[in-house]
């Protein structure tokens, strides 16, 4: 049902992107939706996906599950540069799977993040730190978006990823010498007996 009433939006969207006219459009939402939370903005009210509006409409919140919002734009904004994380292999091209090598790249990549906690100069004195990295402290990371201003959370995410497989490896590797230095102890207790 979800996946009918998102091709439904996307073909109603793209119709209104067609010609040329500015239409509502879902934002991408959160990267991983785990139910709503409230924007601050309005509550959408008339404004569906794909209907017409004017340039200057103000953005709403249709209190969807994902966190998206609706933006009145010319163009959908989830299918431009920096756009919604689409993993699917049909929009993609030069795929290059990590080998063993490449993965311990990234695991170091991953390693050398500095994390910190921080307050946004906006945010109030009463404001929760938050936890993360500083982009200026390595620009040019796999979890850095092509703008320089904002973080990558695929990329990001994908360097743990990394980690976790390269370390996987490791303990699967000292898992099988535990298990061999335990049969060579036990054939030399055998022996001495």
């Amino acid at each position: 049902e979800a996946e009918a009433e998102s091709e439904a939006e996307a073909e109603s969207e793209a119709e209104a992107e067609s010609e040329g006219e500015f239409a509502w459009y879902y934002t991408c939402g959160d990267p991983v939706c785990g139910g709503y939370t409230p924007s601050g903005k309005a509550l959408c009210t008339t404004q569906t996906a794909g209907d017409a509006c004017e340039e200057d409409d103000a953005p709403c919140d249709p209190q969807d599950a994902c966190n998206r919002q609706i933006v009145c734009a010319a163009s959908d904004p989830t299918q431009s540069e920096g756009g919604c994380p689409i993993s699917r292999l049909r929009h993609k091209r030069d795929v290059e799977y990590l080998d063993a090598r490449a993965l311990e790249r990234r695991y170091e990549d991953a390693l050398g993040i500095r994390l910190a906690t921080w307050r946004y100069k906006k945010d109030g004195a009463e404001a929760p730190p938050r936890l993360g990295f500083i982009i200026d402290d390595d620009p040019a990371s796999p979890a850095v978006r092509p703008d320089g201003e904002h973080v990558d959370l695929y990329g990001y995410v994908s360097l743990a990823v990394a980690g976790l497989q390269v370390q996987a490896r490791t303990i699967a590797s000292l898992e099988r010498e535990v298990r061999t230095l335990r049969a060579q102890v036990k054939t030399l207790r055998r022996a001495r007996r």
